[in-house]
């Protein structure tokens, strides 16, 4: 029998992303606020009991399967599930072929969780599909080890991120924002931009910056846009600065879109997308048209979405 799931793995932005430190074993400690949005890529999981076991991915990006987020969120799942039974002292069950199909739209290389998103929809089709068998515990494990934005994604939405992203805590939902994204054709790698970030690392008091953040977006009698407001002064991201050394036009992108009108304006996650959020529809849509006639912008592909 053949079984098909459809579902869209919608990307996110980083409203703030602070760097505390690194562990010993030379991870990121981090304390960010990701917030889903509405773009993202289309996912279909097939999984066929009549086939011989095996994973398969038809992605419209030219990668190899094996380093394929999708790909590994379906052997990192099936690997965990053989474990969990054997510890039980059952027999291995003989899992059915799995065919991963991935229709990108969210824009990679931009800080935007596009992979992350894809194996966190993969993850969770398959735990549908064989009735929970991991715990919740044990999925986020497994999903912190394909990526720090993978275990916000098993949740969405608008959540606090700690530790190198597997803490996960939800906040009053920031949905209905206005933006506007900005990419430009050059991409930034994240692992050079947070070696760059580790040679002038950021210095805050990291308790009193957490109780502000809390105090301002767990205010659920604010509007999303007042929570907004609230927080302009608190709203950092620790990698904007190393991204702009790697591709300098993000500052310009940045400048570009801040003169448009929007509340606020950031760089997300690891680059190179920037993003503007909006007072509402319109004042959103008049931005999109001056970003399309500006020069700086001439080369960047622009997209207009909501928080979700």
């Amino acid at each position: 029998m053949k079984t098909s799931y459809d579902t869209t793995a919608f990307a996110k932005i980083n409203l703030f992303l602070r760097c505390c430190g690194k562990y010993d074993n030379g991870y990121h400690r981090l304390y960010m606020l990701m917030q889903e949005i509405g773009i993202g890529d289309e996912i279909t999981v097939e999984i066929d009991d009549d086939r011989a076991f095996g994973i398969e991915i038809d992605s419209d990006v030219d990668i190899e399967p094996e380093k394929d987020l999708g790909y590994k969120a379906a052997k990192a799942f099936y690997d965990a599930y053989d474990k969990k039974l054997r510890a039980e002292g059952r027999l291995a069950e003989e899992f059915p072929f799995t065919k991963i199909r991935e229709v990108k739209k969210t824009p990679s290389q931009a800080g935007l969780g596009g992979g992350s998103s894809d194996a966190a929809a993969v993850l969770m089709i398959l735990q549908q599909h064989f009735g929970n068998p991991l715990s919740e515990e044990a999925l986020v494990e497994v999903s912190s080890r394909l990526g720090a934005d993978v275990p916000f994604f098993l949740k969405g939405g608008t959540c606090i991120c700690e530790g190198i992203g597997e803490i996960v805590t939800e906040l009053p939902e920031l949905s209905g924002l206005n933006l506007i994204l900005v990419k430009p054709s050059v991409g930034v790698g994240t692992k050079e931009c947070y070696e760059l970030s580790d040679k002038s690392p950021a210095c805050f008091d990291e308790e009193g910056y957490k109780e502000r953040i809390n105090e301002i977006f767990g205010d659920e009698k604010k509007s999303p846009l007042e929570r907004i407001k609230a927080a302009l002064p608190e709203l950092t991201n620790d990698l904007q600065e190393p991204a702009i050394k790697i591709a300098p036009v993000i500052a310009d992108l940045i400048e570009a879109v801040a003169e448009t009108g929007s509340v606020y304006t950031a760089m997300t996650g690891s680059g190179s997308c920037v993003f503007g959020i909006f007072k509402d529809e319109q004042s959103c849509e008049k931005a999109v048209e001056k970003l399309k006639n500006n020069p700086v912008t001439a080369e960047c592909l622009i997209i207009s979405s909501v928080t979700i």
